[in-house]
């Protein structure tokens, strides 16, 4: 319980210390001019994750196919329970 208490003690420290950082807002000023300028998009989240990190987000998709595939793979390779030693 001591553990649990000093980390959530931590924990909140240090989000009351993030909250008082000033923001920075020239990356969302940036997407926010350019999402309906350059990609014809009112929605900046999608704009974000289809026109301007369209080829990362791909490979995102990639590597989940990947990891789908073999998880597949490993169920169907489970041993029956006469193959079991």
């Amino acid at each position: 319980m001591a553990v649990a208490l000093g980390f959530g003690l931590i924990l909140c420290m240090v989000a009351l210390q993030v909250h008082h950082e000033p923001i920075e807002t020239a990356t969302s000023d940036f997407y926010g001019s350019k999402a309906y300028l350059e990609a014809k998009g009112k929605n900046v989240v999608n704009v974000i994750l289809v026109d301007f990190r369209g080829i990362d987000t791909l490979f995102e998709t990639v590597v989940l196919s990947i990891a789908a595939i073999g998880v597949y793979n490993l169920l169907r390779l489970r041993l029956k329970p006469s193959e079991k030693e």
